[in-house]
């Protein structure tokens, strides 16, 4: 049987759904001990990182088998195999980056969605279909169904253009990209900026009155807390690499005043 996709299920019934990264340490136990945390998804990163396809392919696998549903964020969006790859290897969804109009995404949708929906190169056995012997019809619905796209809004043009974006069938969330947004804003880095603040709001508004998921990466407790009380469902906490370096900081200055360093 192929494994359904939990965390869309949480998008549509309006629950929030937690995840996190994984862009530093690409060792097969970091997936287990955030399965074992108890995350509902993780985040595979290949935008920004050095990853290469069998590293993420492996990693993919083994979120499958041991129950976080994993995503991908491609390196690009441009060419059709940085998209269909991580799906075949086993994705059970993409993170979309850079995405500014409606035609680009509707363009994604047709190369990542069998048909009669798209036209993704058909492989029907594989990590992604879990092996599983039945009908092709069967297996191109359920893999049409399941498969997430969530797309990232970076720019202004995408703010301009995310009403028709949200529209476009197959979207299935949008995720807030600030950095980069702020960046384009002509506010690079500053977050708190009131042109990134009021970018954020508008993309939140049209996303709920679109009936999209939305969210953005949360980096504590209560900036969660106030991103699910405006109605984000979609939120990876952290990523590894933040969570080794604020242990390591948050411990070190402690020790060393034990030891007389201060």
């Amino acid at each position: 049987m192929i494994k359904s996709n939990p965390v869309k299920a949480l998008l549509k019934a309006g629950t929030p759904a937690f995840g996190t990264w994984i862009t530093l340490c690409p060792h097969p136990r970091v997936v287990k001990i955030f399965a074992a945390a108890g995350f509902d998804f993780v985040i595979i990163e290949m935008e920004h990182t050095d990853f290469n396809m069998q590293t993420v392919a492996s990693l993919v696998m083994l979120a499958r088998e041991a129950g976080l549903v994993p995503i991908v964020r491609t390196p690009g969006t441009i060419k059709p195999h940085d998209l269909t790859r991580p799906l075949d290897a086993g994705a059970q969804g993409l993170l979309l980056p850079a995405i500014d109009t409606p035609e680009q995404i509707n363009a994604i949708i047709q190369e990542t969605k069998y048909y009669p929906m798209g036209n993704r190169p058909m492989n029907l056995r594989g990590p992604h279909t879990d092996y599983t012997v039945d009908k092709p019809e069967a297996i191109i619905a359920h893999l049409n169904s399941q498969t997430m796209s969530v797309i990232m809004i970076e720019s202004q043009i995408g703010i301009d253009n995310l009403d028709a974006i949200c529209k476009v069938e197959g979207v299935d969330a949008v995720m807030v990209g600030p950095d980069d947004l702020s960046q384009d804003l002509g506010v690079p880095g500053q977050l708190t900026h009131p042109k990134v603040t009021e970018a954020v709001e508008r993309i939140f508004a049209t996303c709920k009155a679109n009936g999209v998921a939305y969210g953005m990466s949360c980096h504590n407790a209560e900036m969660t807390e106030k991103l699910v009380a405006r109605g984000a469902t979609w939120l990876p906490y952290s990523n590894d690499a933040a969570m080794v370096f604020n242990a390591a900081t948050g411990i070190v200055p402690q020790l060393m005043k034990i030891g007389g360093r201060a």
